[in-house]
Formats: C-alpha cells, structure tokens, sequence
C-alpha cells in the first residue's frame, strides 16, 4: 500500500508540473493582449529540451542569466534557485523513501530481497520518470535521473554493507550500469551538471561495493574504464572542464598509493598512471589544436595537473635506476607537446605550461641522478640552455629572460659552495666549479641578452638584464676572494689584493659610465668602491695587522686619489679657456 501511494504521489506530482506549466504559458498568452489566433502548442513535438521556468515563478522574478565571467559560486546558486521546489521536493522524497523503509524493515513489513528490490525498482521509476520529464524539461528530468542513480547506489551498498548481497564485481556493475544511463543523458541533451554528476556517481561506486580485501588492480581497471567514457564525452560535447574533473577523480585515488597509505604494489599500479597521463596529454593536445583563438583556460590546468600527477607516481613507484630515464622519456614528450600547439596555434600559454611541465621533469631527473655540487653545476647549466631555447622559439627577448630566473634555483644550492670548509685547504675544487659556471651562465645570458634588450626597448627586461649581469659579477668577486684566501696564507693579503681589484674595477665601471653617460655603470662603479671603504673602516681596520693596514690604505687611498687626475684632465677638454 505504501509503495502505490509512493508511486502515485510520483505520478501525481508530474502531472501537477506539467498543468502548471501549461496554465503559466496561457496566462502569458492572455498578457501578451494578443488578438491572431496561435495554434495549441504540440508539446509531445517539442525537438529539443528547454528550461524550465522556477515553480514559484508567479511569487518572484525569474532567474537572470549567468554573465561570463562570473564564479562558480554565482553559478551554484543560480542553479539552486533554478525549479529549487522540485530540487527540494526531490530531497525530501529521498528523505521520506528513506523513513519509509527504515520503518517497513523494523516492523519486518519486507524481507532482506524485498528490501533491496524495493530500493531497486524505486530508483529505476526515478530514472524512467527523468527520461520521460527531460524530453521537455532539462533542468527537471536531470534531476530525477541523478535521484535514480543516487538511489540505486545507496540500495546496493546497503545489499552488500548490511545482508552481503551480489559479489563486489556485480555491485560495481550495477551502479556503473546506472550511473552509465545519467551519462548517455548527457550526451544526447549536452547538459555538463549531468556529465559532471554521472562522472562523480561513478567515481564514487567503487567506495560502496564493501569489498573484503581491496583490489587495487581492480580498481584501477575500472577508473580507466570511467576515464574512457568521460573522455567520450568530451570528444561529443565539447565539454572540456569535464577532463579535468576526470583527473582530480584519479589523483584522489591515487592520493593514498603516492603517500605509502596503503600496502599495494605500486609497480603494478605505475603503468595504470602512464595510461592516465597519456589519454589526457591527448586530449588536451587535440583540445587546443582545435580550439585556436578561443578560451584554453580548462585545457591549461589540466596540461599542468597532469604533469604534476605523472611526476608524482614516478617519484614514488618507479625504480630508482629507472626514474632519470623514464622521467626522461615523459620530458621529451611534453616538450614535443609544447612545440607543436606553439607552432599550429601561435598561443604562448600551451607552450608556456607544456614548458614548465618539461623543466619540472628535467629537474626531476636531475635530482634522481646526482647530488650536491655536480647537481648544482646541471640545474646552472640546463637553466642557461632552456632560457636559451626559449628566446630561439618564441624569439621574445622579455619571455626568455623571465626563463632565466630559473638560475634562482642554482643561486640557492650554491650557498653551500660559498661556505664550504675545503676552500680553507685548496683553490680547485667542485665547488670552485660550481662558482665558476654559475658565474659564467649568468654573465653570458646577460650580454647574449644585452643589445636585445635595447633594441626591444623593455624596461622590464632590461632590469632583469641588469640583475644578471650584476649577480655575475658578485660570483667572480666571490671567487677572487675564496681562492686568493685559499692561495696565499696571510689573509691580510689575500684581502689587500680582493679589495684592490674591486676598486680598479669600481673606478673603470663608474668613469666609463660618467663618460658615456651610462647611468647603471655608473652607479654600479660608485656602489663597489662605497662596498670598498666601507669594509675597510668596519671590518678590516680592526682585524688587520698594522703593516697590512698601512698597505692597504696607501694603496686604495692611491687609487682613489688619482681620480682627481682623470676628473681634471676632463675638465680641461671641456673648457680650453680656462688655462688662459
């Protein structure tokens, strides 16, 4: 008695949506003050789903449209106010359905089959009455559907959780089977909230089939089946966001194999994660190849969470004689990638993100394969060469040298090379290397750059310019002064020496700059030589012997005095008259 009563108020709850459907469009009509004559509209003909107008349409103004541009938020809640009297009439339906069974089964009203067929049929007349109701309403029968497909998957949990009905395999199939029907819906009405919810519904099966001991191949398996069929979707609708959803779904279930949460061989599971990376570096790849001129933004996130997913299962399941070479092999393929969109599409944000997918896995094998200095020497090296690269591609002097701020990277590891204690014992080392490269990779890109910079005219650039030309210069300082320390025993020579380089350099840089009116040389020579006596009065007059400070004084008092020399002599080319 109860489920005829349940069915009936179904059924009596959609013919009541449909009159008022009518009686709405007739009061339209009659407002209109129309006088031809319109034919009764043919609703069983209607080609194509619409939207339904809010039920409580007649109390409040109807819903205005979603500008582009606006959140997600926005959206959600636009939809929510969208029929939000059948979307809260279909919750409570599944509220009371839920009440009535629970009471049915402790008054042993029905048996344990009685009980899940009960769920089962309810859940199929949800999705027959979304089928019927979406031919004319979008919006209405998308919800029944997705009710039904809820419904069946809470009934078949409770099967297997509470009377161990079906084998985990058969429940999957199941609630796969209805989570299918939501997704063919999707595709023949093109509605992306019923893409996205048959995606969710699916991923979510596997957590409700109870199994005894997990099958992690299994279970993989089955991911790539429902990657499959989103990715099928994609390729009929168009609906791109849906593919990164798809990969957020495999990076959840992925989550407790990266992060050693669970026991399973991770071996088995690296080739399920290659397949993953592979389906959607293609579909991305053809998305943007086919998308020219138009909005990338979903292809992009997905291009860089998938590098970012491929990266982490390599790290942690593969071997660890294997990692460079297969980080390697994926490096290439990314970097294919980043060519190719660049050279069909002429669009920089593929390549950019393509790109930092490659670097990250150059750096990544890097670090699989070497440590401590000969690392530091690589990152310098690869740093140089993909800043390189990238000005030969893009042929963008201002990209190329944001490229360049890699080398922050090698600035940071070659804090141990400054401090190291070997430069105490011996000049040629590998951390004398490490300051030499790095010194020499900053100094090159910055005067392989420099008449670029001019000619391109890009005050930004030319700073950045200027930073490497500067940091390049602070290197070979610092290694005039380690290795002159490590040379020489007295270290008030080696500091005598140092200081008095830095001041020939300080005043052939600052007389250059004043007279070729070279505004940065100048101040950089002024700065060096301030840099000079200012450690000189702080630091080295109080740890000097008095011989060494007596010579050191003398001679870089010397120097700077004999600028006064240099500044009369221009004076006099500038005015002739005044010996007269």
């Amino acid at each position: 008695m109860y489920f005829l009563l349940f069915v009936g108020g179904i059924v009596l709850l959609a013919l009541v949506l449909n009159l008022r459907q009518r009686v709405q469009r007739l009061e339209q009509f009659l407002q209109s003050g129309s006088t031809q004559s319109t034919p009764e509209p043919n609703y069983s003909a209607v080609p194509r789903p619409v939207y339904s107008p809010p039920l409580n349409a007649a109390f409040e103004p109807s819903v205005q449209p979603i500008q582009a541009g606006s959140i997600d938020l926005e959206k959600f809640i636009a939809w929510l106010k969208e029929d939000w009297l059948l979307k809260l009439g279909a919750f409570l339906l599944l509220i009371g359905f839920g009440w009535l069974a629970t009471y049915a089964f402790l008054n042993n009203w029905i048996g344990p089959m009685g009980r899940i067929t009960l769920g089962i049929i309810a859940g199929a007349l949800f999705i027959i009455l979304g089928s019927w109701r979406i031919k004319d309403y979008l919006n209405q029968g998308g919800v029944f559907l997705v009710l039904g497909s809820t419904t069946i998957l809470l009934t078949i949990f409770a099967a297997r959780e509470i009377y161990d009905f079906f084998t985990p395999l058969s429940a999957l199939v199941v609630m796969f089977l209805s989570t299918a029907f939501v997704a063919l819906a999707s595709v023949k009405y093109n509605s992306q909230s019923l893409s996205l919810a048959s995606l969710i519904l699916a991923g979510a099966a596997p957590l409700f089939t109870n199994s005894p001991a997990p099958d992690y191949v299994g279970l993989f398996l089955y991911l790539f089946v429902v990657i499959l069929g989103a990715i099928w979707i994609v390729a009929l609708t168009g609906q791109r966001e849906l593919t990164a959803a798809a990969l957020i779904l495999v990076a959840v279930y992925s989550w407790p194999h990266l992060f050693s949460l669970t026991s399973a061989d991770l071996g088995a599971l690296l080739p399920f994660a290659y397949a993953f990376t592979a389906i959607f570096f293609i579909t991305n790849t053809a998305g943007i190849l086919k998308l020219k001129g138009r909005d990338i933004i979903p292809d992009l996130i997905t291009a860089g969470g998938n590098g970012l997913f491929l990266l982490s299962w390599i790290m942690a399941a593969a071997p660890d004689e294997w990692k460079s070479l297969i980080i390697s092999a994926w490096m290439i393929v990314f970097a294919a990638g980043a060519f190719l969109t660049f050279r069909l599409t002429q669009r920089r944000e593929p390549f950019y993100v393509y790109a930092g997918v490659g670097v990250a896995m150059l750096a990544a094998a890097t670090a699989a394969e070497l440590n401590g200095a000969a690392l530091t020497i690589a990152y310098t090296i690869e740093s140089g060469m993909i800043a390189l690269v990238a000005y030969v591609i893009l042929k963008d002097v201002h990209v190329a040298e944001g490229v360049s701020l890699l080398l922050l990277g090698s600035i940071v590891l070659s804090s141990n090379s400054l401090t190291s204690p070997i430069w105490a014992t011996s000049v040629l080392h590998k951390h004398f290397f490490v300051l030499l490269v790095l010194g020499l990779t900053l100094e090159g890109l910055g005067l392989f750059f420099l008449p670029r910079v001019r000619e391109a005219k890009d005050k930004e650039a030319s700073q950045v310019n200027t930073s490497l030309l500067v940091v390049g210069s602070l290197y070979f300082y610092a290694l005039l002064w380690l290795s002159l320390h490590a040379l020489l025993r007295n270290d008030d020579t080696a500091v005598m020496l140092s200081l008095v380089v830095y001041t020939i350099i300080g005043l052939i840089t600052y007389f250059y700059g004043l007279a070729n009116e070279k505004r940065v040389l100048k101040i950089y020579g002024a700065v060096l030589l301030v840099f000079v006596v200012g450690r000189l009065l702080l630091v080295d007059v109080w740890k000097m012997e008095i011989a060494g400070k007596i010579v050191t004084f003398f001679m870089i008092g010397a120097l700077l005095v004999s600028t006064a020399f240099f500044g009369r002599q221009r004076k006099i080319a500038d005015h002739p008259s005044s010996n007269q």
